[in-house]
């Protein structure tokens, strides 16, 4: 993982609605020096802690299990001294299919603290390593399933275009990234950041990871939501993976993926 300045890790503004104060979730520690009550729970980059297992790198310990099918990986990748982790490439509609995911070992501290209500952030540096397929979507990083009465949380670039889901079971928010129509390009690295700002506000934001320039103006919008406390298990890369089933099913997404991170206040 290189730690140049392109190389930036979340850095995502918090402002609340009752207050002017800024909050910042850096990754040099597990909770930040300047704003203690919010703490980074999850970071992945293309370390592996053992075969088949994703690291760490938060310091928490929470590391990713790698699980395959129908001949997908999952690959650290170095290129230009950056290591990120490689999923399956192009797109498949016709089962079986190359499938690789990651799912965290834990899912205890990737749950807005305050019963779900408190301010939470997620999000990852995304690279399209080919045209995205008009036929299915690509997971990138969620937590529960989307349905009447379930709790869900999630980052998503389907048919190319990043979006940001949150839901409390009730109320839904989901903000795609830009313009109708626009598109990550093929080959470029993103970054994605989904944040809870507050009980009643949510924003999508894309940065380039090098400079931290917008890519695309900031989606925001505020409702009122209850609690975000999704069950099942956290996913990296798709829904499942499952023989029987085509990227039309599971989300496969293709291309790579760095700084995959959670972070969350600490009350």
């Amino acid at each position: 993982m290189d730690c140049t300045p392109h190389m930036r890790s979340l850095r995502t503004v918090l402002i609340g609605a009752a207050s002017a104060a800024v909050l910042v979730l850096t990754t040099a520690q597990p909770a930040s020096a300047t704003f203690p009550w919010l703490r980074l729970e999850l970071r992945y980059t293309g370390e592996l802690q053992a075969p088949a297992l994703v690291r760490d790198s938060s310091g928490n310990e929470v590391h990713g299990a790698v699980l395959t099918g129908g001949g997908g990986t999952v690959t650290p990748v170095t290129e230009n001294g950056r290591q990120f982790l490689r999923f399956p490439g192009g797109s498949c509609t016709t089962a079986p299919c190359p499938q690789g995911i990651i799912r965290p070992t834990s899912t205890v501290t990737l749950v807005p603290g305050n019963e779900g209500e408190g301010r939470f952030v997620y999000g990852a540096d995304i690279r399209l390593t080919a045209p995205p397929s008009p036929d299915a979507g690509q997971n990138v990083f969620q937590f529960g399933a989307a349905g009447a009465g379930l709790s869900q949380w999630k980052l998503q670039v389907d048919y190319g275009r990043p979006s940001c889901r949150w839901s409390d079971g009730t109320q839904v928010v989901l903000l795609p990234a830009g313009p109708e129509g626009w598109q990550m390009t093929v080959g470029r690295w993103y970054r994605v950041t989904c944040s809870r700002k507050a009980r009643v506000f949510f924003s999508t934001r894309v940065e380039d990871p090098a400079t931290g320039r917008p890519l695309a103006l900031p989606r925001i919008q505020t409702v009122q939501m209850a609690g975000i406390l999704p069950t099942g298990n956290v996913v990296i890369g798709g829904k499942r993976i499952n023989a029987a089933q085509s990227d039309v099913d599971t989300d496969q997404f293709h291309g790579d993926l760095d700084n995959v991170e959670f972070g969350r206040r600490s009350d």
